[in-house]
C-alpha cells in the first residue's frame, strides 16, 4: 500500500467517533460489454472508445464517514490542510487502471495507453457525466485543520502516468478560486 494510503488510513482511525462512523463508499464504474473484467471488455470492442459505455448500474458518490443518526450526511477525508487544496490534488482513479503485475500480463501498455488517451479526448460525456456526480452526497472534505464545504470545491480529470507506465485518468480537486485561503 502507498505511504498516501497509509496515513490517510491512520487519519480516519483518529476521526471516527460515536457520531461519525466510517462507512466508505467508493465510485464503482460499471462498463457495458462482453467479459470477465474491464480489460476483456475494452478488448472486445476491439479498443474503440466509442464502442466503451458507461452502465446506469455505475456509482459516483464518494465519502469516508456517515453521521450516526443520518447516513445522509457524510463528508471525505483528505490528510492535506486546507490551504493544499489551494492547488490541484489527486481525488479519485475511478475510471480504469492497470496497478498490477497480474493486470498487466492482460494488456500492452501502447495499446492500453492509446485506449487511455483517445477515451479522454473522445469522451468527455462519460467524463463529464462522472465530474457533475463525484461529490453528490458528500458535505465535502474533512482536513487536518478544518472542513471543506462541497460548494467550494471544483473537480477536473487528467491523464496521468501511473503504475508501470500505464496511464490512468484521475480524477482533482481544489477550493474554487473565490474560496482559497
Amino acid at each position: 500500500m502507498q505511504t498516501r494510503a497509509i496515513t490517510g488510513v491512520d487519519f480516519e482511525r483518529e476521526i471516527e467517533s460515536e457520531q461519525w462512523i466510517r462507512k466508505e463508499v467508493k465510485p464503482k464504474m460499471i462498463w457495458e460489454g462482453e467479459g470477465n473484467n474491464v480489460f476483456d471488455k475494452i478488448k472486445n470492442v476491439n479498443y474503440d472508445v466509442h464502442k466503451f459505455n458507461l452502465s446506469d448500474k455505475s456509482v459516483f458518490n464518494k465519502w469516508d464517514f456517515v453521521f450516526h443518526s443520518d447516513e445522509t450526511l457524510s463528508f471525505e477525508v483528505k490528510r492535506y490542510r486546507v490551504r493544499q487544496f489551494n492547488k490541484w490534488l489527486m481525488y479519485s482513479e475511478p475510471f480504469f487502471k492497470v496497478s498490477s503485475k497480474k493486470n498487466a500480463e492482460v494488456v500492452d501498455v501502447e495499446i492500453y495507453n492509446k485506449f487511455v488517451n483517445d477515451f479522454y479526448t473522445h469522451r468527455q460525456d462519460i467524463i463529464n457525466r462522472v465530474l457533475s456526480q463525484i461529490g453528490n452526497g458528500s458535505s465535502g472534505i474533512r482536513c487536518l485543520d478544518g472542513f471543506i464545504t462541497q460548494e467550494k470545491l471544483e473537480y477536473k480529470v487528467e491523464v496521468v502516468k501511473g503504475w508501470g507506465g500505464y496511464n490512468r485518468i484521475t480524477i482533482f480537486c481544489k477550493v474554487k478560486d473565490e474560496y482559497k485561503v
